[in-house]
């Protein structure tokens, strides 16, 4: 058990108070079950908050209603139900009752142990008739059991001799939590509830996806210094599946014991050290672990965009996974990472149903779904994002040549890769640029969402390619699609990337750099995002970038670039991009740090590292920012570490005076490495016997096979 103070996370150093901030950073989660920390007696209206319990891919749909339609929009929307608060509590004391009339309580202690994975809470609690008490509570997604979510609670010093009965109740009511924001939930599910002995079916009335749920719901008797462990087993139901819990009911010192093992586990892989400031290595800390609790490991979820912790984003996959977390569980924790790709290659048949329907051969992932059906109700922001596809495929090509595990390639992997560039074969086109015949995607959006329905965009034509040479390399080594292999490749080495000649910079697409700059200096500070304020046609006839586009792309090849090109092209576009995206600073973070600016990056890190913690982005309450965490990894190994695939791992140091030492944990080809980096020096540790071997270069190490 680890009981570093870096490793505790307590109320009390938090810059907001709210309710609803703090049921979101204090979420526990595991995967499959996560639970926002509500207010333990809020089971109706009488106490604030925002609590809830959801379920990865448990969600409900309802057909997307339309002013004006045209064929081929998404058809449903796809929304994460949000269960009832499982931490919430009953409690009564002779004739009074919690839920009847409002308990004073008063939070005394909040602290949320990352080491072990454990929440612990204590409320001084006063009833109308003023009896005091103190209601403690430690609970926790078991890592182990996924289906198990524990509470433990116990009362304490009572000013009375009763008996305090604790119960729990699914029946709980809430008001919808009404916004104008596009990024939030904002639908009411009523789920159907169905009681077969000891356990309830609860149905989504229109997906028709179910949860089991078994629990001991009380009452129990409680007297001064007793505690009582409510273990909630809550389960996706399977058409096929004979036995909806896969565990048998523990003890609780097992269970916590079981939680602690699966932290030290997961800690001794993923952690990050660093010193010189203890604020950030928390934040780092907390990012890394949210991140371990949010993704799905059965291979049929993935990670929403924010996580298991609210409603925003109404629990929909994106992009994010591949490019964004992904990276750092295929360097810590690759088991997972195969998981979540795992659930790419499980949701292709929706794809080649999506490509269809659009007229175009191969596969076309759904920009956000939960199913693998397209949702997004605005298909410039959507459906148009097709990079997703390419991003998809960089997953799994990072994947392999990190683990070498081909495994996953032999399978699934090599029917995506090859049905997404069939896709891109049919979708592009060949056009005549400056008397060259090129290569050209057309009508797409790339990751900059305020540049929509371009041709030609940077990011996507370059992934694009990236995904042609992929597919290509892998029908040289099964045999397959030989006269498909000669067009992806003739397709690969004549894509087109825009050029500016007078001003040297590379063009973000096809017309981007005709367009007036957004009036910045006009513009005020509440007015961000500009998404919220403006309308899409103000925003799209400005140069104006809500996050990283070109400067992520040439962030993945950065060895296809020459250093010069990098920065003036970071110097322009750093210009014109508001980061109204949460994924945007850390790709500015890291690209500093590799053009040698080591001031910004570390400006841009510290963002990246503290967003939720001190809610930069406004909107905390909505659910933690799980790309943005994934960001902080990026800056920290990609950026301040250099590191960089490029036949073999390559890594310089970029360590900002603010930062004494790096360490941290990489795993390479099924070994460990162990990497410190301090001022100007990078300092390697590999295994007994290993396989590996460091090269020393000009700009920093490789780590190669022997």
């Amino acid at each position: 058990m680890v009981d570093n103070q870096s490793f505790q996370l307590s109320v009390e150093e938090l810059p907001h108070q709210t309710q609803e901030y703090l049921e979101t950073l204090f979420a526990v989660g595991n995967g499959q079950i996560g639970v926002r920390a509500g207010h333990p007696l809020k089971v109706n209206q009488l106490y604030d908050g925002n609590p809830g319990v959801f379920v990865n891919g448990f969600f409900d749909s309802e057909p997307i209603q339309y002013g004006e339609w045209a064929y081929g929009y998404a058809k449903n929307h796809q929304t994460i139900c949000k269960l009832p608060n499982l931490r919430g509590i009953v409690l009564r004391i002779g004739h009074e009752c919690s839920s009847d009339s409002e308990w004073q309580t008063e939070r005394t202690e909040m602290n949320l142990d990352m080491g072990a994975g454990i929440l612990t809470e204590t409320y001084h609690v006063i009833t109308p008739s003023n009896k005091q008490f103190d209601l403690s509570l430690s609970s926790f997604a078991s890592m182990k059991r996924r289906e198990l979510y524990v509470c433990r609670y116990t009362i304490a010093h009572c000013t009375f001799s009763d008996p305090v009965a604790l119960s729990h109740t699914l029946d709980q009511s809430f008001s919808l939590i009404e916004t104008d924001d596009p990024r939030v939930a904002n639908k009411h599910h009523q789920l159907e509830k169905e009681v077969r002995g000891e356990y309830q079916i609860w149905t989504a009335p229109h997906s028709g996806k179910q949860i089991a749920l078994r629990a001991d719901l009380g009452p129990h008797q409680l007297t001064d210094g007793a505690s009582i462990a409510s273990i909630f087993q809550v389960a996706l139901v399977d058409d096929n599946q004979a036995n909806f819990f896969q565990n048998q009911r523990v003890d609780y010192a097992t269970l916590v014991k079981e939680q602690e093992e699966s932290y030290q586990a997961f800690w001794e892989k993923s952690d990050i050290h660093i010193s010189g400031n203890a604020q950030l290595q928390k934040g780092i800390r907390f990012n890394l672990f949210h991140l371990n609790q949010g993704a799905g490991r059965d291979g049929k979820t993935n990670f929403a965009a924010k996580g298991l912790t609210g409603e925003g984003y109404e629990g929909h996959y994106f992009w994010d996974t591949e490019m964004y977390l992904l990276p750092f569980f295929i360097y810590t924790n690759p088991e997972v990472a195969k998981q979540l790709l795992s659930y790419r290659g499980n949701i292709l048949p929706q794809a080649h149903a999506r490509a269809k329907e659009l007229g175009q051969s191969g596969a076309l992932f759904a920009w956000r779904t939960i199913d693998g059906n397209e949702t997004s109700a605005y298909y410039p922001a959507g459906t148009a994002q097709l990079h997703i596809n390419a991003d998809i495929v960089y997953g799994f090509q990072l994947y392999e040549r990190v683990t070498g595990d081909q495994e996953l390639i032999d399978g699934i992997g090599k029917d995506v890769v090859f049905e997404t560039a069939k896709f891109w074969l049919n979708y592009g086109t060949y056009t005549r640029k400056q008397g060259q015949d090129y290569f050209g995607v057309h009508g797409v959006t790339g990751p900059d969402e305020y540049s929509a329905l371009v041709n030609n965009n940077f990011y996507t034509n370059k992934m694009v390619q990236n995904n042609f040479y992929y597919a290509a390399e892998l029908a040289e080594r099964y045999g397959m699609y030989p006269e498909e292999r000669n067009k992806w490749l003739a397709a690969a080495d004549a894509m087109y990337f825009g050029f500016d000649e007078e001003r040297q910079i590379t063009q973000q697409d096809d017309s981007f750099l005709d367009q007036a700059v957004w009036p910045f200096e006009e513009t005020p500070a509440e007015n961000y995002p500009l998404l919220l304020h403006y309308h899409p046609m103000i925003i799209y006839k400005h140069q104006v970038c809500k996050q990283a586009d070109t400067v992520l792309a040439e962030m993945l090849f950065t060895g296809d670039f020459s250093f010069a090109q990098l920065k003036r092209d970071y110097d322009y576009y750093e210009k014109v991009t508001t980061h109204d995206s949460s994924l945007s600073r850390s790709i500015f973070s890291v690209m500093a740090s590799r053009i040698g600016d080591t001031g910004k990056a570390y400006r841009y890190f510290m963002d990246t590292a503290l967003m939720d913690l001190t809610d930069l982005q406004k909107n905390v309450v909505d659910g933690i920012h799980a790309a943005n965490m994934g960001g902080s990894w990026l800056s920290l190994i990609y950026g301040f570490a250099g590191l960089y695939y490029d036949q073999g791992l390559r890594m310089a140091n970029h360590l900002p005076k603010e930062i004494g030492t790096l360490s941290f944990t990489l795993s390479y080809l099924g070994e460990s490495i162990k990497v410190t980096l301090a001022q100007n020096d990078i300092f390697c540790e590999l295994q007994t016997d290993s396989l590996l071997v460091v090269e020393e270069m000009d700009a920093g190490i490789r780590i190669k096979q022997r």
